[in-house]
């Protein structure tokens, strides 16, 4: 625990780059005090269907960060804007072409419910 959970769609030419975007993510995440860079999972779905709406950009990139309650919101706050950061620097090339949308999402899991 933590998990980061990366999608992508198929179209992205940066998805040959995930192993090294799963260890950005991973090394940043640690850069925050109350994670264990050791408790850290990152993994990768890729989307080989999708729609978006009129306008949008032809693909996406979502993250989502799963870490147990009880970190403040300020911290979460930050972790949320290095991740996005980090995302942003590698996703660089489709996001100049305007052909991404890129998104995270920090979540809060029960320490009540989770079980390592």
């Amino acid at each position: 625990m933590p998990h980061l959970v990366l999608e992508t769609t198929a179209d992205l030419p940066e998805n040959a780059n995930v192993p090294d975007i799963l260890e950005a993510l991973t090394e940043e995440l640690a850069t925050y005090e109350t994670v264990a860079s050791a408790s850290i999972k990152a993994y990768h779905t890729l989307r080989s269907v999708w729609h978006m709406g009129a306008g949008a950009p032809p693909g996406f990139a979502h993250l989502t960060v799963l870490v147990l309650t009880g970190r403040p919101l300020e911290l979460r706050k930050r972790m949320v804007a290095g991740m996005m950061r980090v995302l942003r620097d590698h996703l660089s090339e489709s996001l100049q072409a305007n052909e991404v949308a890129v998104s995270v999402e920090l979540r809060e899991m029960d320490r009540d419910t989770y079980l390592p």
